[in-house]
């Protein structure tokens, strides 16, 4: 079986059919042993905190980032 997920419409292909799933549908593949994406997930990663200037703007896009790498299974949940 040949799996793909795309991002833009969030669907799951398998083996050339595309199947409509959430991202949390998509994870319980990944926790029943299926391969998500890199093939083995990474840590979480934390959000961005200190320094000495702070860019919300900035914060805001790193944190949607996080969110999209956990929603697809590569990065394990905070």
């Amino acid at each position: 079986m040949v799996a793909e997920i795309r991002q833009g419409d969030r669907a799951l292909v398998l083996d050339g059919t595309a199947v409509t799933a959430t991202a949390a549908e998509i994870n319980k593949l990944a926790s029943s042993g299926a391969v998500v994406a890199s093939g083995t997930q990474e840590a979480a990663i934390s959000d961005p905190s200190g320094g000495a200037t702070t860019d919300a703007e900035a914060r805001a896009a790193i944190n949607d980032i996080i969110d999209a790498l956990e929603a697809f299974g590569i990065t394990a949940a905070s």
